[in-house]
């Protein structure tokens, strides 16, 4: 298990907590929130609801009079909701009320700021380990996208620098740092993105499984390119109409500093072929706040880039030229295609059947 300091400081939590919910029948908002409290129940299967109809029931109105009594409030109206000492009445949305109970709900299980339920093992604990980001970072870092991008940008600078091996060097790292720092920012937009929406109760759930069969999609796609192969695969590599244009923009590369830019700059074209993992990765780290996601994001793309690094230190150390390393790329694309679609789909199985 991965230990970055993704959890908070433990304190001793409630094993459980029950919910009172007082409804009637033919109340519109009450089966709203209801509904909410059914998805609700699935994400925290810690808290227990207890709910009574009072309209057909007398002995529920009493029991939910004496409710409001104990707790301070006038019995007003319906849905009223009860959690310890908190009184929540009527039900606006799930993105308004709906957040606020699940506020309470993590407030009184004391559960931190990461997610974390004290004393017991966290939800980041089941869903994160080095494995499952490894293997997501590896998908990305094997795509024959980005490492055609370096070799272009390494064949202008030798066009420009010939036999000068500092400058493919210094070019070859401005480049990566470039695509590094741009990658992190992608990354962290994402993330944000999957907390935006997870204001809507249940959704947690279903976007961890929404997330497996993305994988299971990808990693289709990645073996129908094995199959059959075909340049500029949906979701796999950059499309053919984009390529003239990226080449055009990296042949004007002549400096470690012209590299850093463009480095920035073509990460734009990029995405189509590599955001599929990237997106997984965002939607399973959106469970942590945005400062404990940058480790696992650091982590994630120095092993995007490693292949990149490898490739400009081959040329530099003269141990491979750029055009050894092209030779070898599309003479491996199909098994590179099938090595990347076993690890995701086999992922995305595993998220799917909750082994993971």
């Amino acid at each position: 298990m991965l230990t970055f300091s993704l959890f908070t400081t433990k304190v001793k939590a409630e094993d459980n907590l029950t919910l009172y919910f007082f409804w009637g029948q033919g109340c519109p908002h009450c089966v709203e929130e209801k509904a909410f409290l059914d998805d609700l129940k699935e994400e925290y299967p810690q808290i227990k609801i207890e709910d009574y109809e009072v309209y057909a029931h007398p002995e529920n109105l009493a029991r939910w009079q004496k409710f409001c009594q104990t707790h301070g409030v006038d019995a007003q109206g319906i849905p009223s909701l009860f959690i310890k000492d908190e009184c929540i009445v009527g039900f606006r949305s799930r993105a308004t009320t709906g957040k606020k109970i699940i506020a309470l709900v993590e407030e009184k299980l004391m559960i931190g700021p990461s997610g974390q339920v004290a004393g017991e093992k966290t939800e980041q604990e089941r869903q994160f380990t080095i494995g499952k980001i490894f293997s997501l970072a590896l998908v990305d870092a094997i795509n024959p996208c980005a490492l055609a991008v370096l070799l272009l940008m390494l064949t202008a600078i030798l066009a420009y620098n010939p036999g000068n091996k500092k400058e493919i060097l210094k070019a070859g790292l401005a480049f990566i740092a470039a695509v590094l720092m741009m990658y992190l920012f992608y990354g962290l937009v994402i993330i944000r993105f999957f907390q935006l929406i997870k204001v809507l109760g249940g959704v947690r759930l279903w976007l961890y499984r929404g997330l497996g069969v993305i994988a299971i999609i990808l990693g289709i796609l990645e073996i129908k390119d094995f199959l059959f192969y075909k340049p500029g695969g949906l979701a796999t590599e950059m499309p053919i109409s984009l390529r003239p244009k990226v080449k055009k923009i990296i042949n004007g590369v002549t400096s470690p500093r012209g590299a850093f830019g463009i480095g920035l700059f073509v990460t734009l074209f990029l995405l189509p072929c590599t955001i599929g993992p990237y997106l997984i990765t965002g939607g399973l780290l959106s469970y942590l706040n945005i400062w404990q996601t940058l480790p696992w994001l650091v982590f994630y793309n120095i092993i995007f880039v490693l292949p990149m690094l490898a490739v400009t230190l081959f040329c530099f150390l003269g141990l491979a030229t750029v055009t050894d390393i092209e030779k070898w790329k599309v003479k491996n694309i199909k098994i590179i295609h099938l090595l990347a679609g076993v690890i995701i789909s086999g992922l995305g199985l595993a998220i799917l059947l909750g082994w993971v």
